[in-house]
C-alpha cells in the first residue's frame, strides 16, 4: 500500500494539466462619460489550452494604489473611491471558450485560443463626477472531463477606467476628536466631514496620545471608513485602559484620505471605560424577552396536556 500511494504522488505531476485564462487588454480606457449613459465596452478572454473552459466574469472595485501609478499621475487627486463594479453587466455570462483555428494578434504576440467579450456599463444619474475603476476577473472552469488532475489559473484581471464628466472635488476636514463608549476600552472617535464632491475612503493610521507637557502616552489607529460626499464618518481608535488614567491629555489625529491629509489637535478630558446604558438595557430586554417565551411554551404545552386527556377520556367512553 505504500509503495502504490508513493507511486501515485510521482506520477501525478505527470499527468496534470495547467490551463491559464487571462484577459487581453489589461486596461480598458473607456474616456469621459455623461451621467446617465450607457456604453458597451470589448475585451478578450484568452488561454492557453486546447481544451473547452467555461469562464465566469465577475466585477469588483479596483483599489486606490491603481490611480496611484505614475501613469495616473495627473488624475490621481481626481478619483471617487464609490464602488462602480455595481454599475457593469455582462449580457452573456458564462462564457465557453472553444479552440479555433483564428489567430489574435496583440502587443503581447499571438493568441490562438480567444473569445470577445461584451460587457454595458450604464452611469447612474447621480454618479460623482470624477474618475473612477473597477476590474472584471474571469474564473475559469472545465466543461469536461480533462484528465485526471486539472489545475487552473487565473491571470491578472483587466481594470476598467472612466471619468464622469463635471467638477470633481476631493476635500475634507477632521471636524472634533471625543471619547467613545466602551464598557472594556478607551475608544476615540475622530469626526471626519467629507467637503468634497467624491467618496473617500478616510483612515488615521497615528491617532496619539500626550500629557499636557508634551510628553507621548500612547498611539493608537483606525480602520478604513468610507465617507460620501457631505457626510461625516466617525474613526474609532482603541487604546489600553491601563495605560492611561482618567485626566486631561493631548490628543492627535491625522486623518490621510485619497492623497490628502486633514489634522487635528485637541484638549481632552478621557474618563475610565464604564458599562454602556444602552447596550444593559438591550440585555435586559433579550433577557426578559427569553423568559417571556419559555413561559408561553410553558402555557401552551399545559393546555395542549389537558386538551390531550379530555380527548383520550372521551375517546375511552366511546
Amino acid at each position: 500500500m505504500i509503495y502504490i500511494f508513493i507511486s501515485f504522488i510521482l506520477a501525478a505531476p505527470v499527468s496534470a494539466k495547467e490551463f491559464q485564462v487571462g484577459v487581453s487588454p489589461l486596461l480598458l480606457d473607456l474616456g469621459t462619460l455623461e451621467r446617465g449613459e450607457k456604453v458597451v465596452g470589448s475585451f478578450f478572454i484568452v488561454t492557453s489550452s486546447p481544451d473547452e473552459i467555461v469562464v465566469k466574469l465577475d466585477s469588483s472595485p479596483a483599489n486606490f494604489d491603481f490611480f496611484k501609478k505614475p501613469a495616473n499621475s495627473d488624475i490621481v487627486n481626481l478619483v471617487s473611491e464609490a464602488d462602480s463594479s455595481g454599475w457593469v453587466y455582462f449580457p452573456d455570462n458564462p462564457y465557453v471558450l472553444k479552440s479555433t483555428n483564428v489567430s489574435l494578434n496583440t502587443k503581447g504576440g499571438t493568441i490562438s485560443d480567444w473569445k470577445k467579450v461584451n460587457f454595458v456599463l450604464e452611469v447612474p444619474d447621480d454618479a460623482e463626477p470624477c474618475y473612477h475603476a473597477f476590474k472584471i476577473a474571469p474564473t475559469p472552469y472545465i466543461s469536461k472531463d480533462a484528465g485526471s488532475s486539472v489545475s487552473i489559473v487565473a491571470l491578472v484581471a483587466l481594470t476598467v477606467k472612466f471619468k464622469v464628466d463635471g467638477v470633481c472635488v476631493v476635500s475634507g476636514n477632521v471636524l472634533d476628536i471625543m471619547q467613545g463608549s466602551s464598557a472594556n476600552n478607551i475608544i476615540l472617535d475622530i469626526y471626519f466631514q467629507n467637503t468634497g464632491t467624491a467618496t473617500v475612503s478616510s483612515y488615521s493610521p497615528d491617532v496619539a496620545i500626550y500629557y499636557e507637557n508634551g510628553t507621548l502616552v500612547d498611539t493608537g489607529h483606525s480602520a478604513y471608513v468610507s465617507v460620501s460626499p457631505g457626510d461625516i464618518g466617525v474613526l474609532s481608535a482603541e487604546f489600553n485602559p491601563e495605560k492611561i488614567s482618567p485626566g486631561n491629555y493631548l490628543v492627535n489625529s491625522t486623518v490621510f484620505y485619497n492623497i490628502n491629509s486633514s489634522s487635528k489637535q485637541v484638549m481632552l478630558s478621557i474618563e475610565k471605560p464604564k458599562i454602556i446604558p444602552g447596550a444593559e438595557v438591550s440585555r435586559l430586554d433579550i433577557a426578559q424577552g427569553n423568559n417571556m417565551f419559555w413561559i408561553i411554551l410553558l402555557v401552551i404545552l399545559i393546555v395542549a396536556y389537558f386538551i390531550y386527556r379530555k380527548d383520550d377520556r372521551n375517546a375511552r367512553k366511546l
